[in-house]
């Protein structure tokens, strides 16, 4: 049995309203089958292709072309076409795609556009927008051919990094899954600052915690066993110090905006955090956040005893914390965002859909889908989709 005849159709030209229904009318006219369709619209300059399939005589074939060429002609576009085997059709649409968006420029783009090419990942297409003052590329990839994804995204990440340009990977299954719970890290993420090193400041002990903070913030050294060592060296400060470290403990930039913009949309939104109750449950007031999850400092006669009281909140403890929420509240992984900045982040941001490293460590970088500076955490906005107007209207209710 002969198959069915496939048409690509190709028109461009000046856009305007009603094209696509000009062409439809034919189609619905002529008893055609809409196989595949794709329109973009580029500064008032329309590329719209169509892919037709005929199920009867090859005479009919004709007339339809000769309507579509005369409707593309009264509407002064561009049409052109070609038949396409259906058995190369059937191969092409075989997909595995994701979703890149950066927010580089032209020589970014250059680099990644050839680290693809030498990964045989395709290009389908390329989108921008403009959001909070910056502009951002989406580029959705089928890779379903290539040759090695995990280098592919190392060799961007690096380049990324290079060039000091934000990006994420999601897979379009996660992309297109509306976000609903967001977990952050508190130290060096939503605060400017690592509480334990204020502390050991007002406690003549910085330069020995601050060494192995940095160890463990690599993964150089186990957390638990990093973080009792460091309270340790806390032992007799007063409680009184560690009340004024937390009062004038300064946000990183965007973080008001953010968590409140986020609260007000509805997001179940809180602190997983390796940091200390003090500091994260002071936040979750301010803010009024779903929930805090954090080490538990013990105190004895208003002074640290330099012990940490129940389960330590670490990597495993973390991963732990969002697959619980995410139960408890009926929220799928893929809905579910993770913020932190180091390697006891790095279990719980692979754990959720969309795992952003901020201004974190390469190692972290390497395993979450976004890699953001500190500079730029308004670019959370973007990714999940929320306006300048929703941000606005947040700002303006007092709910904080």
């Amino acid at each position: 049995m002969e198959k069915d005849k496939l048409l690509m159709v190709s028109v461009s030209g000046p856009d305007r309203p009603g094209i696509l229904a000009k062409f439809s009318k034919v189609l619905v006219e002529r008893q055609i089958e809409l196989e595949d369709i794709e329109q973009i619209s580029l500064q008032k300059t329309l590329g719209l292709y169509m892919l037709l399939r005929f199920s009867q005589p090859a005479e009919s074939h004709e007339h339809v072309i000769k309507d579509l060429l005369f409707e593309a002609n009264e509407m002064n576009l561009n049409l052109e076409y070609q038949l396409v085997s259906p058995d190369h059709v059937e191969e092409f649409s075989r997909r595995e795609l994701i979703i890149l968006t950066h927010f580089g420029d032209i020589r970014f783009m250059a680099a990644i556009s050839k680290i693809m090419a030498e990964e045989n990942i395709n290009i389908e297409s390329i989108s921008s927008e403009t959001h909070h003052g910056a502009r951002s590329f989406e580029m959705l990839l089928n890779i379903i051919a290539a040759a090695d994804v995990s280098r592919m995204k190392s060799k961007i990440m690096a380049k990324s990094r290079e060039l000091n340009v934000d990006l994420s990977f999601q897979t379009l299954s996660a992309h297109r899954k509306n976000k609903r719970l967001i977990c952050f890290d508190m130290d060096s993420t939503l605060v400017d600052m690592e509480g334990i090193d204020e502390m050991a400041r007002k406690a003549g002990v910085h330069r020995e915690v601050a060494r192995i903070t940095e160890k463990a913030m690599r993964g150089d050294f186990d957390f638990e066993e990093s973080l009792r060592q460091r309270v340790a060296m806390l032992k007799e400060l007063a409680l009184a110090d560690v009340i004024e470290i937390r009062d004038r403990m300064q946000l990183s930039e965007g973080t008001e905006e953010l968590l409140t913009t986020l609260k007000w949309l509805g997001y179940q939104v809180g602190i997983v955090s390796g940091g200390f109750n003090i500091f994260a449950d002071y936040l979750q007031q301010q803010f009024k956040l779903d929930f805090a999850y954090s080490n538990q400092l013990e105190i004895k006669n208003n002074r640290l005893t330099g012990k940490v009281s129940g389960k330590i909140v670490g990597a495993a403890e973390k991963a732990r914390v969002i697959n619980q929420l995410s139960c408890d509240l009926g929220i799928v992984l893929d809905q579910v965002v993770a913020v932190g900045d180091g390697a006891n982040d790095a279990l719980m941001l692979s754990q959720a859909g969309l795992g952003i490293a901020y201004n974190a460590k390469k190692a972290l970088s390497r395993i979450a889908n976004v890699s953001l500076s500190k500079t730029k955490f308004s670019h959370i906005f973007h990714l999940l989709g929320i306006t300048e107007e929703d941000i606005e209207e947040a700002m303006s209710c007092e709910i904080i």
